[in-house]
């Protein structure tokens, strides 16, 4: 966010709210929008002088800072006003979760009415997906193809990786990407997760295989969340090296699958999940 200039408290508008401006709650790392709160110039001034996020209660009438009953505080990162100077963005390291339901975010519910334009928009990334795929059956191109050709359209690089981010576990440590096309993938699902994310090469060596994966910065016990381009033979290698160095496996997920993969039902087998597969051809 490129910032272009700085205002004081005295300059916001306060007046327009009735001494109350809306507070849109942002998580930093993930970039989740958390909740909507108000703050009056009171609550202001306490999160400025405490770090910690305060807001003013409109049914309670009353000051309260953001998990005082139940610890999930919210630890002010960066602060923004609108262009009117009657509305903040607070961008926070959220400890917990942020809505009192238990869900991370209080955005967690669509709205009914409103299928009709989820589904318009699904519709439009399926017709995507089948024209690049029509594409790529011309002079039977490899699956590496589809894919590289996929990313060249933004709207569909961030639909692959809500699907992925909806359909798979957050309780993870790290996510890992195997060398390929599906790194900006996997970057922007742990950007999302609020995770690290650990690429894994291969190198060579004295194995019968000729080569293995090279596991670094993932430690015994940790739960991963894996993700790679399609399903084979080097996945099926790093499954492996993985469950044995006592790496536990929470999910994975294949950009692209295709129904005469033999490897999929030996993983599920391995690591008792199965594998989370956005295009099938």
């Amino acid at each position: 966010m490129k910032v272009k200039s700085a205002i004081e408290i005295d300059e916001l508008d306060f007046k327009k709210g009735n001494g109350l401006i809306p507070v849109i709650v942002q998580e930093y790392s993930t970039r989740k929008v958390l909740m909507l709160a108000y703050m009056n110039k009171e609550a202001l001034m306490r999160t400025l002088e405490t770090g910690i996020a305060h807001y003013y209660s409109r049914s309670r009438r009353k000051l309260w800072m953001k998990g005082e009953t139940s610890g999930h505080i919210q630890i002010v990162r960066r602060i923004f006003v609108d262009c009117d100077n009657d509305t903040i963005l607070l961008q926070v390291e959220q400890v917990g979760n942020a809505c009192h339901t238990g869900e991370h975010t209080c955005f967690h519910k669509t709205l009914k009415e409103g299928q009709k334009i989820h589904e318009k928009f699904n519709e439009h990334i399926k017709k995507l997906i089948k024209k690049v795929f029509e594409e790529s059956k011309t002079g039977n191109k490899s699956n590496s193809y589809l894919g590289s050709k996929l990313l060249h359209y933004p709207e569909l690089y961030e639909w692959i990786a809500e699907k992925i981010d909806e359909n798979t576990p957050d309780d993870i440590d790290k996510v890992i990407a195997l060398e390929g096309l599906s790194i900006p993938i996997a970057q922007l699902v742990a950007s999302r997760k609020g995770k690290p994310l650990i690429v894994m090469r291969s190198k060579q060596s004295e194995s019968k295989n000729g080569e293995h994966m090279y596991i670094h910065s993932v430690k015994h016990g940790e739960k991963v969340l894996i993700i790679d381009t399609t399903i084979s033979d080097t996945l099926t290698s790093i499954v492996d090296e993985l469950v044995g160095s006592g790496v536990r496996i929470a999910a994975i997920v294949c950009l692209i699958s295709s129904e005469k993969c033999s490897s999929e039902k030996l993983i599920r087998e391995r690591v008792g999940v199965n594998i989370y597969s956005i295009i099938s051809i």
